[in-house]
């Protein structure tokens, strides 16, 4: 065989060979593609993974985060509703003590309202017993009937209806005190006074006309015989006629102050007056009468009867005498017991 003979391989096996290589070839660029492919797909899933990790750890940090803010929100909201629950409990507290204010002060003004009424009644208490002091005691009715009028005005201020009675018993004792016939002691008083004055004026009684009588000389005893027992008699006889001499009057003796007296007559009368007078001021009427008493018989004993004047003054001193400056009083009690009742029926 030479050189420039050329051995072809047969054409169908370079072309199976040539098949083959090609498919070998395609095999491989494919694998290779396919590795590529895989190394890319595994490189992107790597980065997508790293991402997703990293996306992860940040939605974890930020859900940490989130969970952090929540528990704090939670915290806060916790907070929140302790304190709202405080405020509650302090709006509570204070509507309590406000509740309690109102409930204090409301009794405060019950207890001032009620003290003040308590304090009322008890001022009308006391006219009342003033009333019933005047009325037993010093038998003053015009007194005790001043103290029930004003008792009775104060107990209308108060326009108290449960007052009621105890206002009708002080207008039964007030009105049975204005029944009572009281004397006017002042017209009375004017009346002595008067008298008083005209009392010198008055005409003493004239000293009655006596004239005076020997003594009837008795005979001497018989059984003297005469001599010097008769002479001593009759010198006895002769010295009691010196010392003892015997009027005789057909009129009663009166009992008259010697002339030089009469002054003391018209005093001693005054002074009777005067008396009767303070008996009179004082309300007295056992000593107002026995005053009176007193003057009128001094009247009869020393001054003319048949005299106007002396007529007049017995006259007005009877009519005196007839005043009652101490009549008897009714019981003024029955309003005291009622509005002690009703005091200690108040509630303290």
């Amino acid at each position: 065989m030479t050189d420039n003979e050329v051995q072809v391989p047969p054409p169908r096996r370079s072309f199976w060979g040539l098949l083959l290589m090609l498919v070998l070839l395609a095999a491989l660029g494919a694998a290779g593609y396919g590795g590529w492919r895989v190394w890319h797909a595994n490189h992107e899933t790597e980065d997508t993974v790293a991402a997703q990790e990293a996306l992860l750890i940040r939605m974890s940090h930020q859900l940490s985060e989130a969970q952090s803010s929540i528990e704090q929100l939670r915290e806060r909201q916790s907070d929140l509703t302790d304190a709202l629950h405080q405020n509650a409990d302090d709006v509570a507290k204070l509507q309590s003590h406000d509740d309690d204010v109102e409930q204090t002060v409301q009794h405060l003004s019950a207890d001032l309202k009620g003290g003040r009424t308590r304090a009322q009644l008890v001022a009308v208490e006391q006219l009342l017993l003033m009333a019933n002091d005047r009325a037993q005691l010093a038998h003053d009715a015009r007194g005790a009937t001043a103290a029930l009028q004003l008792a009775e005005e104060r107990l209308s201020a108060m326009a108290e209806p449960r007052l009621f009675e105890v206002r009708k018993a002080v207008a039964d004792e007030r009105a049975a005190l204005l029944a009572v016939p009281l004397a006017d002691r002042g017209s009375a008083a004017l009346n002595l006074s008067g008298l008083i004055a005209r009392a010198d004026a008055l005409p003493l009684r004239d000293h009655p006309a006596v004239k005076a009588v020997a003594a009837e000389q008795p005979d001497a005893p018989h059984s003297f015989a005469p001599g010097w027992g008769a002479r001593g008699w009759s010198s006895l006889r002769e010295l009691f006629s010196a010392v003892f001499i015997v009027h005789r009057t057909d009129k009663p003796v009166d009992r008259l102050l010697p002339p030089e007296q009469e002054a003391l007559v018209k005093q001693l009368l005054e002074l009777k007056l005067e008396s009767a007078r303070a008996a009179l001021l004082l309300g007295d009427t056992a000593s107002f009468r026995g005053a009176l008493d007193s003057a009128m018989q001094w009247l009869g004993d020393y001054y003319r009867a048949e005299d106007p004047t002396v007529s007049a003054a017995r006259a007005e001193l009877e009519r005196l005498r007839g005043l009652e400056l101490d009549p008897p009083l009714p019981d003024l009690s029955r309003s005291v017991g009622l509005l002690r009742a009703y005091l200690d029926a108040m509630p303290r």
